[in-house]
C-alpha cells in the first residue's frame, strides 16, 4: 500500500521558498520509468531526481490518471510524485510537465498495458528443483563485455573475491545443461548493478548501486529478459535475488540521499550483531533488538531505513516492477530478518496481492526450527505477527543434514539429527513449502563438507531430493566442486565457462577429463544427479505425499513417501560396513510389496526379510513395480 510521507511544516516551508536564480531544468532520473494500468494499488510514487528539482511545479493532464500529491524532503534535488492510476485509464504515454520561471520541461511517463501470458509469474514450489546459480561465475558469454569504461571493476579471474567475468549470455548458452540436469528452476544470485571499488569484492551482486538495472558487465535489461523468455520456453522457472535490507554504498541515491533518515546512521548503529534471534525474542533488550536490525551487514553496505515511507514505497514498487516487467516467477529475499519485520510483511504482503500465483522464499538464516518457522505465514507467534511469507530456507535441516554423517551414532546424534529436526515439523504452517538444501553460495561445498566421501555425498543428496520441501541445489555440486573457508574458494568458476578454460565440464567429454584430474567420481555423480532429479519431475509422491518415518537404528534411517496411488521406501546406511536390515518393522508399508524398483541403482528389487546395504548405501525404491 502506498504511503504518505510527511515533513515537519518547517521543512516543507523551506522546500517550498521560490529558487534565487531561475535555471533550465534538467532531470537525471525518473524510477520507476514506466508503470501499469490493472493493478490493485491505483497510487505510484514516482521518484524524480534533478539538481534543485524541487524548484519546478510538476503537473499531470492525461484521461484516467491524476497527480495526486508532491511530496518534498530535504534535499532540494528530490520531488516524489503520487500518480494514481483510475480503473479508465488507457495505456498510452502521458506528459509530466515541469515548469520553473519562464522554464519548461516535458518528460514523456509510459503507462503499460499487464502482460497475461500465462508462463509468467508461474511460482514455485515443492515439485521443482532449484539450480543456484552465481553468474558471475557460470560462464562467460560475452568477453567484450568484461570491461566497460567508467565502471569500477573489471575482471581478475586469479583473484578469488574479484569479478570473473560470468555474464547472461553464458547463461543463455547453457539453460540445455541446467535442463538436461533435471532441474526446472533457476536461482541467480543479483544481476543488479554493483558498480563498487575492486576492494569491496561486490562480484556477488549484494551491493546494488542501481536496482532497477542489471549489471552491464552481465549484459542489459534486455538480455535478462531474453534469459527469462528463453528459460520458460524451454520449461525452466526463473527465481530472482533481491536484498531491501542494504544496498551499496556507491549507489547514486546514497551518493546524495533524499532524506536524514534513508539510511541508518553508521556512526550510531554500527555493524549488525548477526543475532536474528533477537527479532522475536521476548526477552530482547533494545539495545541488541536495535543492534540486529539497524546495523549495517558490513560498512560498505548502507542499511535501509524502512521506518521511511518513501523508503518502503520504493522497495515496494521496485518489486512489482520487475515482477510484471520481466516474467520471473519468484523471489528470494536475502536476510530477510534483518529489516524491519513489519515492513517485510507489508513488502510481502504487497507483492502477493498483485501476483497470487508467485512465491517468495526468504532467506531466514535461523539457529533452530522455533525462530525459522516465525517467519512463515500462519506461525501462532506469541507477539501476533504475520509475516504473509509463503516459504522460508530450511537453515535447521540444513544443520541436521551436515551432522548426520560426521557425528558418532547416537540417541540423538548422527544420522538422528534428520529424525528429529523432522519431528518438529508441527512447528511450520507449511513445512512443504520450506527450501531445503545441502549447500549454497554462503556455505562450504557438499562434497567438501562430506569429506570427499562420494558414498555421503550421494546420502545428503538423496535425502534433499526425497524428503519433503522444495530442493535448491548448487551449480557444480553435479561434478563434485570443491571449496570451503573464505567466500571466493566457495564460489569457483564452473569449468568449462570461459573459453580458456583446459576442461569444459559441460560436456560429457569434458567430466571424463575432470575425473581423471581430481580423481573424484565426477561422471557418476553428473549422472547420478540428473537420475533423481529427472525420475523426480513427474513423482507427485515425492512432492506433496506424506511423509512416515521410522526412529533411526544402528545409524540407519527409513523414511516412506505416500499417497493414493504410489508408496516410495528410503533408505540411508550411516553404517561404515555392509548390513542386513531386518524388514518387519516396516510391515505397516511392506506387507502389501513383494517387488520394488531401486531408481538409483536402475535395477528391479526383490523384497524379502531382510534388505542388503551396502556401506553408506542410499536406496530409493518405488514399491510394487518389477522393473521400468
Amino acid at each position: 500500500m502506498l504511503k504518505k510521507a510527511l515533513l515537519p511544516a518547517l521543512a516543507v516551508i523551506l522546500l517550498l521558498a521560490p529558487s534565487l536564480t531561475a535555471q533550465s531544468i534538467e532531470i537525471d532520473r525518473v524510477e520507476p520509468g514506466n508503470w501499469w494500468i490493472g493493478f490493485q494499488e491505483k497510487d505510484v510514487q514516482v521518484l524524480v531526481y534533478g539538481e534543485d528539482i524541487q524548484s519546478a511545479k510538476a503537473t499531470v493532464d492525461y484521461p484516467g490518471v491524476t497527480l495526486e500529491r508532491t511530496t518534498l524532503v530535504e534535499n532540494p534535488n528530490y520531488q516524489f510524485l503520487t500518480l494514481r492510476i483510475h480503473e479508465d485509464a488507457e495505456p498510452g504515454t502521458l506528459q509530466i510537465e515541469f515548469t520553473r520561471g519562464e522554464y519548461s520541461y516535458s518528460h514523456d511517463y509510459e503507462i503499460k498495458e499487464r502482460n497475461t501470458d500465462g508462463n509468467r509469474n508461474q511460482g514455485f514450489d515443492s515439485s521443482d528443483v532449484i539450480y543456484l546459480l552465481m553468474p558471475d561465475r557460470f560462464a562467460n558469454g560475452n568477453p567484450d563485455i568484461d570491461e566497460i569504461d567508467g565502471m569500477l571493476e573489471g575482471v581478475d579471474r586469479s583473484n578469488p573475491d574479484a569479478r570473473h567475468g560470468g555474464d547472461i549470455r553464458g547463461i543463455i548458452n547453457n539453460l540445455d545443461y541446467i535442463k538436461d540436469l533435471g532441474m526446472t528452476a533457476v536461482w541467480f544470485t543479483p544481476l543488479f548493478e554493483n558498480d563498487m571499488p575492486p576492494e569491496y569484492g561486490a562480484y556477488h551482486g549484494y551491493a546494488a548501486t542501481d536496482m532497477y538495472r542489471v549489471d552491464r558487465r552481465y549484459g542489459s535489461n534486455e538480455e535478462y529478459l531474453e534469459l527469462i523468455d528463453t528459460a520458460h520456453d524451454m520449461g525452466l522457472k526463473v527465481i530472482m535475488d533481491m536484498i531491501h535490507n542494504h544496498v551499496g554504498t556507491h549507489h547514486w541515491f546514497i551518493k546524495d540521499q533524499p532524506t536524514s533518515d534513508w539510511v541508518h546512521p553508521l556512526e550510531e548503529v554500527g555493524t549488525t550483531n548477526f543475532r536474528t534471534s533477537t527479532v522475536m525474542d521476548p526477552y530482547a533488550s533494545e539495545h541488541d533488538w536495535s543492534s540486529t536490525v539497524q546495523g549495517w551487514f558490513v560498512t560498505d553496505m548502507p542499511d535501509l531505513d524502512q521506518r521511511n515511507e518513501l523508503v518502503v514505497n520504493y522497495l515496494i514498487q521496485n518489486t512489482i516492477w520487475w515482477i510484471e516487467y520481466s516474467g520471473i516467477d519468484g523471489i528470494r529475499m536475502d536476510t530477510h530478518p534483518y529489516p524491519y519485520k513489519d515492513y517485510m510483511a507489508e513488502w510481502a504482503k504487497s507483492v502477493l496481492k498483485e501476483f497470487p500465483d508467485f512465491n517468495i522464499v526468504g532467506e531466514a538464516w535461523m539457529p533452530n526450527t522455533p525462530t525459522t518457522a516465525y517467519w512463515q505465514t500462519g506461525f501462532p507467534s506469541f507477539d501476533g505477527y504475520e509475516s504473509y511469507l509463503p516459504s522460508v530456507t530450511d537453515f535447521p535441516l540444513y544443520g541436521a543434514l551436515t551432522a548426520a554423517f560426521h557425528e558418532e551414532p547416537g540417541w540423538d546424534t548422527g544420522i538422528s539429527q534428520l529424525y528429529f529436526t523432522l519431528s518438529q515439523d508441527f512447528l511450520f504452517p507449511d513445512a512443504n513449502l520450506n527450501v531445503i538444501f545441502p549447500g549454497n553460495h554462503d556455505l562450504d561445498r557438499i562434497f567438501t563438507v562430506m569429506g570427499e566421501d562420494y558414498d555421503k555425498y550421494k546420502l545428503a543428496l538423496t535425502f534433499i531430493l526425497t524428503t519433503r520441501g522444495i530442493p535448491q541445489l548448487y551449480y557444480g555440486d553435479e561434478i563434485l566442486m570443491t571449496g570451503g573457508g573464505p567466500d571466493g574458494l566457495k564460489r569457483k568458476d564452473f569449468p568449462g565457462g570461459w573459453e580458456e578454460d583446459p576442461i569444459n565440464a559441460f560436456t560429457p567429454e569434458g567430466r571424463e577429463e575432470l575425473a581423471e584430474e581430481t580423481g573424484f567420481p565426477v561422471v557418476e555423480a553428473h549422472d547420478f544427479m540428473t537420475r533423481v532429479s529427472t525420475w523426480r519431475q513427474d513423482k507427485d509422491v515425492i512432492h506433496n505425499g506424506q511423509l512416515t518415518h521410522f526412529i533411526p537404528e544402528d545409524n540407519i534411517y527409513v523414511y516412506f513417501r505416500h499417497n493414493d496411488e504410489e508408496t516410495i521406501m528410503v533408505v540411508l546406511n550411516g553404517q561404515n560396513e555392509t548390513v542386513n536390515m531386518d524388514l518387519d518393522r516396516y510391515e505397516e508399508f511392506l506387507h502389501r510389496y513383494d517387488m520394488g524398483y531401486e531408481v538409483i541403482g536402475e535395477e528391479p528389487l526383490q523384497l524379502g526379510d531382510t534388505l542388503n546395504l551396502a556401506p553408506r548405501q542410499s536406496m530409493i525404491i518405488e514399491l510394487g513395480s518389477a522393473g521400468k
